[in-house]
């Protein structure tokens, strides 16, 4: 697999600026899996990235999300 078809992972910010919602909304649904959202447990806090290629299928319908709700 080339480097050039590696999709790169977005910061939460990018992520709603993409989707058009603001950024906390973006964390939550991640939170609650209602977001397609990867996980990055670093420290004391989990840090979320996205795939916009994945959060644009979900938004057409066309993905479910494969990861439970997180509590925090």
């Amino acid at each position: 697999m080339s480097q050039q078809s590696l999709e790169q992972y977005v910061s939460p910010e990018e992520a709603a600026e993409f989707l058009k919602i603001n950024r906390l909304k973006v964390v939550r649904m991640a939170r609650s899996g209602s977001l397609p959202a990867h996980p990055l447990a670093t420290g004391k806090r989990r840090q979320w990235r996205f795939k916009l290629s994945e959060l644009d299928r979900h938004m057409q319908g066309g993905i479910k999300t494969n990861h439970p709700p997180v509590r925090q």
